[in-house]
């Protein structure tokens, strides 16, 4: 083919492209005139007076402006923004040598996490405490010792220990936080009154519905868990911790669960406490 008829070829594609547009437009406004036409033949065929007639073409093209306004801010919408399914990401026992990574991963997917970190954690990795405290996911304590042969000598030794790690977290941050997650859940191992000491003291304790054992387990296993465990559940928190394997499923995980639609939410400082105290979890 030669240039000649290479030029000629494609401008007739073009024209016909710029034609095609101009008739989708045309169509469109006929069938928005065909419209109005119809409203006012059937409201003078009524003998309705001419502001009622004005008044039901009117109505009739808002409608159809409306039908398209609709469906254009459906389709923006996007897959799971209207789902109403929540993930609460929650990962234990940092900071650590991976939590930079974890919150690149994170910021990345447009996700969220609550991070409950170990005192002499923060005091060993403080540019990592630093770096939660100031990101958009939520720092939370994990206790001190992380034993609960510690924790519970007396009604008032778990709190003392988070109030140990509240007071390490805002010398290093200048932040505060109340929400602690107790060593191995709070049942069944916290007693009664461990518990309301730790309430009455203002800490929102959280445990878990989705535990995915990753601190046993390799990646594939541990995207299995949240596959598995999120069946037909609307609202979750899953179980993670600070480790190479979690790291590792860490992203395909937020993937998967944001195609099933569930939107991540970081821990609020006033939100009502999910655990297994409250029976609130699913």
């Amino acid at each position: 083919m030669s240039k000649k008829r290479g030029r000629s070829y494609s401008n007739s594609r073009n024209k016909k492209t710029v034609n095609g547009g101009k008739i989708a437009l045309v169509v469109c406004i006929l069938v928005v005139c065909v419209a109005a036409v119809f409203a006012g033949i059937r409201v003078f065929s009524s003998n309705a007076s001419a502001e009622e007639a004005s008044r039901d073409i009117e109505l009739s093209t808002n409608t159809i402006t409306s039908i398209v306004s609709d469906a254009s801010e459906e389709i923006n919408k996007g897959p799971g923004k209207t789902s109403g399914k929540v993930v609460y990401l929650t990962i234990d026992d940092g900071p650590s040598k991976f939590t930079d990574q974890m919150l690149d991963i994170l910021k990345r997917n447009n996700a969220k996490a609550s991070f409950f970190m170990i005192g002499p954690n923060m005091k060993a990795f403080p540019q990592q405490a630093k770096n939660i405290a100031n990101s958009d996911s939520t720092a939370g304590f994990h206790s001190m010792s992380h034993d609960i042969h510690k924790l519970y000598t007396s009604p008032s030794a778990a709190k003392e220990e988070f109030d140990q790690c509240s007071k390490i977290f805002t010398d290093l941050t200048g932040k505060t936080s109340k929400v602690i997650r107790i060593p191995y859940g709070s049942k069944p191992n916290t007693p009664q009154a461990s518990y309301d000491a730790m309430v009455n003291a203002g800490y929102k304790i959280w445990d878990w519905d989705i535990d995915t054992l990753d601190w046993k387990s390799n990646s594939a296993q541990i995207l299995d868990a949240v596959k598995t465990q999120s069946v037909g559940k609307d609202n979750i928190v899953v179980l993670f911790h600070e480790k190479k394997q979690s790291l590792d499923a860490l992203e395909p995980m937020i993937k998967f669960l944001a195609s099933e639609g569930f939107e991540f939410k970081a821990i609020g400082q006033n939100e009502v406490p999910r655990n297994y105290w409250l029976r609130n979890l699913q």
